[in-house]
């Protein structure tokens, strides 16, 4: 995909190594072909239609963000509280990715046939009962706490006269229908759809708003093991190197010294060392972290 580029980069030969790695210049500062090279590899498959035009494109673009970032620097916007926070948190990140990467390449490696047929016999209702839910979600602001909503709901017997009840405390609401597969919902949300009836409601509270779903409709679409193995295949590949980061960072923290200050160190706890007994965790719970995590991977 990139041949064409590695190509105008060196194919003067009169010009110096240095030149040669040069594909344009911004004042006194210059764009490299590794640059180039690096944004090109970002776009994936959508470089690969049409190179030559997709590189004059991203070329382009970084001749823009060049310029931009050159006047930014001139009116000293690098040295901004709010910019010099957002280059320290980029670059954390950034490395923090990069270890983390090294760190699971062991995690690379494929499950076995067995595994993949173990996790498919545990989650029928992400395969062998797999179901496709038609749900009508209405969004509720926070009016009304989520207790009261829950409480009328035990006591009204049809979806109109809540949301009339809903209506008359002036609760701001939106309504919309949707159609998931299974393994497109939350797993706790799956459970709970999967012992409900046609217009029974289920009540969600989350952080900005309160989420009623109703159940419309209802039809299964089961996968075969075989259908459903490239998906198991790259789930447990991705949870085995979730649980190596997991396992890494764990290690780090027990190695390194966390002290919390101020207002948080009466609340922080130390971390729990090798000596502190420790309850087992929840061998399930783990599990559906798990599935809610790489769900729509599967």
């Amino acid at each position: 995909m990139l041949l064409p580029i590695f190509i105008m980069g060196c194919s003067n030969n009169t010009d110096s190594a240095k030149d040669t790695q040069v594909v344009a210049k911004v004042n006194d500062t210059e764009v490299t072909v590794h640059q180039l090279n690096y944004e090109m590899g970002l776009l994936g498959s959508a470089a690969a239609q049409n190179t030559d035009k997709v590189a004059e494109k991203t070329l382009d673009n970084l001749i823009k963000q060049e310029l931009v970032t050159q006047k930014a620097i001139a009116e000293k916007l690098d040295r901004d509280p709010q910019v010099m926070q957002a280059l320290d948190r980029a670059k954390r990140q950034v490395l923090a990715q990069a270890y983390i990467k090294k760190v699971t390449e062991g995690g690379n490696t494929p499950p076995t046939k067995q595994e993949i047929s173990d996790y498919y016999n545990q989650h029928p209702e992400l395969f062998a009962k797999r179901r496709i839910y038609q749900i009508r979600e209405i969004l509720l602001d926070k009016t009304l706490p989520m207790a009261e909503i829950q409480a009328r709901m035990k006591d009204t017997m049809s979806l109109e006269t809540l949301l009339e009840w809903l209506e008359s405390k002036n609760v701001k609401m939106q309504s919309g229908v949707v159609v998931k597969p299974a393994e497109q919902l939350p797993f706790e949300m799956l459970s709970r759809l999967a012992q409900m009836q046609q217009g029974q409601v289920m009540a969600v509270e989350t952080p900005s708003n309160i989420s009623l779903s109703v159940l419309m409709d209802v039809r299964d679409q089961p996968l075969t093991e075989a259908q459903a193995t490239p998906a198991i295949e790259r789930f447990l590949v991705a949870q085995k190197r979730e649980k190596l980061a997991e396992a890494e960072i764990k290690r780090l923290r027990s190695e390194a010294k966390v002290e919390l200050l101020g207002k948080f160190a009466a609340q922080g706890k130390a971390p729990a060392t090798e000596s502190t007994p420790k309850e087992k965790p929840d061998q399930k719970s783990n599990d559906n972290d798990f599935i809610e995590k790489g769900a729509a991977g599967l």
